[in-house]
Formats: structure tokens, sequence, C-alpha cells
């Protein structure tokens, strides 16, 4: 899938094409994404993506397994954040790297999503950036003209 997205302003006014995606974000010391979708599943899941973009290559991950999960939080920002700090603890406790998420029922505290994904072979999966962790700096989750979006920064 293609992630588009043109800057005529700041975040808040970002001019969309595609109904959901994500853009990597520069921060000066850390990295960040762009997130944005039409519902907030959707919005859950395309952060997830985001982050797995980041960690590696993930065009070469096959789904050869599945993880089903839940993670919770005291709003719909913190349990986003949740959600992406258990998968990055997935991704070392497990040695998995992921291709892609479904998000299974969410709401303002809870989300139960499932991780598909494959061991993490050195030979076939290269480490593009080791993020330690999401982080609640600025976070915000935005709804303007019927489209959801945030920003997340990740410590590396």
């Amino acid at each position: 899938m293609a992630h588009r997205l043109i800057f005529a302003k700041p975040l808040c006014n970002t001019i969309l094409i595609d109904a959901m995606g994500f853009k990597i974000a520069d921060t000066t010391a850390d990295t960040g994404i762009l997130v944005w979708a039409k519902d907030l599943k959707e919005l859950f899941e395309e952060a997830a993506r985001g982050l797995f973009h980041l960690m590696y290559e993930s065009s070469k991950v096959e789904a050869q397994e599945e993880i089903d999960y839940e993670s919770e939080g005291i709003d719909p920002e913190s349990t986003l954040i949740s959600m992406l700090n258990d998968i990055i603890f997935l991704h070392e406790a497990k040695k998995m790297v992921f291709k892609d998420i479904k998000v299974n029922d969410l709401s303002q505290r809870r989300v139960h999503f499932t991780l598909y994904g494959e061991k993490f072979d050195p030979q076939k999966h290269e480490i593009l950036s080791e993020i330690k962790a999401a982080t609640m700096h600025n976070i915000a989750i935005e709804k303007d003209n019927g489209v959801y979006r945030c920003r997340i920064i990740f410590d590396v």
C-alpha cells in the first residue's frame, strides 16, 4: 500500500490523500510517525504498521504465526501507546517480527488485537531501527473532517 501525504499546513490541517496510512515524522533526537485513518480501529492498526516499518522491512515478513493480545490504558491515547509498547515487548520477548495486525475489539480503555508474523531470522530480516518505546510526548488523537490522526514519538 502506498502512503501519500501532502503537507499544506501543520498536522491538524494536513490534507490527506488516502483514507488511512502513516508517514515517518522526523524529530531531533527520536523518531516518530504521523498516522491517519477513517476510524479508531484503523488508526490503531496503521500506528502498528508504522511501528513495524520503523523497526524492520515488514514486506519480507510472512504471516506464519498469530498472537492474540490485549492492552489497556486510561483513555484512547494511552491505550494506543500501551498497545505499541506491548508490540515492542512481544517483538523482543518472543523474538518475532510482524507483518500485520487486526484490531478485534476497541474501547476507550482496552484494545484486543491479533498480530501476524514469524520468528526473527537474521538471514531474512534486517533490523532497521531499535525502538525502545512509544512515548506519550504530545500524543493527541484528533478527528477533523471525518479523519482521525495522531503523531507518535518513539524512543530509539
